[in-house]
């Protein structure tokens, strides 16, 4: 697995990501053949969505307490591994809000490498806002669906 790769599913947009992150690969994520081990790529996606969704809302450090909009549970992930990273470097993780609706986001992926000439891995993840008392569904807030929905790639 190397080189360049495109998504086989066409999940995601050809327009620019709404929001990319800069996120550091250490040795210690390595498996033992020196290849990025594959849930590292879901929390380096998990990474990038708290900080989209503190810029969006602009909230500090991970305050779902103050901003529920934070208190989601992912429903659906997709994933496919196109490339491997194969030593520490920075990777970026591009997104797209594709959809947005009463309780659910969807959100696309990437992970590029730091000169975008190489994609790891695209996919989508599935969210939905629950409500901390009950871990049911609950709308989301009107700044959210302000800010997120003008993001919504067409």
């Amino acid at each position: 697995m190397g080189g360049v790769g495109r998504c086989s599913r066409g999940m995601l947009p050809d327009s620019p990501p709404a929001y990319t992150f800069r996120a550091e690969v250490y040795y210690d994520q390595f498996d033992p053949q020196m290849i990025l081990h594959h849930p590292q790529y879901l929390i380096l996606v998990e990474r990038a969505l708290q900080a989209w969704m503190e810029h969006v809302l602009a909230a500090p450090r991970f305050d779902w307490q103050n901003f529920p909009d934070m208190y989601l549970v992912a429903r659906k992930i997709e994933i496919d591994f196109l490339g491997s990273v194969t030593k520490p470097s920075t990777v970026l993780v591009q997104l797209w809000c594709l959809q947005l609706r009463a309780a659910k986001w969807s959100v696309g992926f990437r992970l590029v490498s730091e000169d975008g000439q190489t994609t790891y891995a695209e996919g989508r993840r599935l969210s939905c806002k629950v409500a901390p008392e009950t871990h049911q569904p609950r709308l989301w807030s009107d700044l959210f669906l302000e800010r997120m929905g003008a993001l919504v790639t067409r």
